[in-house]
């Protein structure tokens, strides 16, 4: 397996596997679907478990993702919508071997985490390929965005993570751009954050970007209200 053309079950102490590992039974396994090209309406919750952690009470959750990733755009803008917010470096990467990102990319990232830490090994590849085999097996959702700034993909990040950093503007007319969004912003213990401020700050950038990344995280927010979230955002 070597892109997202199918779905496939991620095994092993990998990935966001590793997560509560020793207590998901003898062979934990977790889905990560394929990647479509459709729009919006496209975006639906799947009925695979795509996540699985202890919560904060040592509960152990098992969270059902996305039916499929999906590839479409926004107003002219190339935009993917994943579940498991590691994914987003897979296609970091593919738009900038392509060409149509320039590597030292401004990075707004707009998320109810920073997803700064950093992973066992950086990222050495130089295909897609290689690309594929490290999003999926060597990173996990929190700890992406470093290697993207070491590989050179991102020269700088805005990490927005409460209200009050929505009022920063330091990265507007900034280009080349990445829009990376997890839709946990808006999970309901983040209801206080004004919503339509929220959603001006994204979308001014969102116009600007030249890719735009959203990931559903099903850990930290149903799948159901981050697929609300993303039609209130940019339908």
């Amino acid at each position: 397996m070597k892109n997202y053309t199918q779905g496939f079950y991620l095994e092993g102490l990998r990935g966001n596997n590793v997560f509560s590992y020793d207590k998901r039974g003898a062979e934990p396994k977790l889905y990560v679907p394929a990647l479509k090209v459709g729009t919006l309406e496209d975006v639906r919750v799947g009925s695979e478990v795509v996540f699985s952690d202890e919560d904060e009470f040592g509960i152990l959750q098992e969270c059902k993702g996305l039916e499929a990733f999906i590839r479409t755009s926004w107003e002219g803008v190339p935009m993917v919508i994943v579940d498991n917010h590691n994914h987003v470096f897979y296609f970091w990467m593919e738009a900038y071997l392509a060409g149509q990102l320039e590597g030292g990319a401004a990075l707004v990232h707009v998320d109810g985490h920073k997803d700064m830490r950093e992973p066992a090994q950086l990222y050495l590849g130089t295909s897609l390929e290689e690309a594929f085999e490290y999003t999926n097996f060597g990173l996990n959702v929190g700890n992406y965005i470093v290697p993207a700034m070491k590989a050179g993909v991102v020269r700088e990040a805005q990490l927005v993570t409460s209200e009050m950093e929505l009022e920063n503007g330091v990265f507007f007319g900034k280009a080349p751009k990445i829009l990376n969004l997890d839709l946990d912003f808006f999970a309901p213990e983040l209801d206080y954050i004004d919503f339509e401020k929220a959603k001006r700050f994204i979308l001014r950038h969102a116009r600007e970007a030249s890719l735009i990344t959203v990931a559903s995280s099903p850990f930290f927010i149903t799948q159901e209200r981050a697929i609300q979230v993303l039609h209130r955002l940019f339908d």
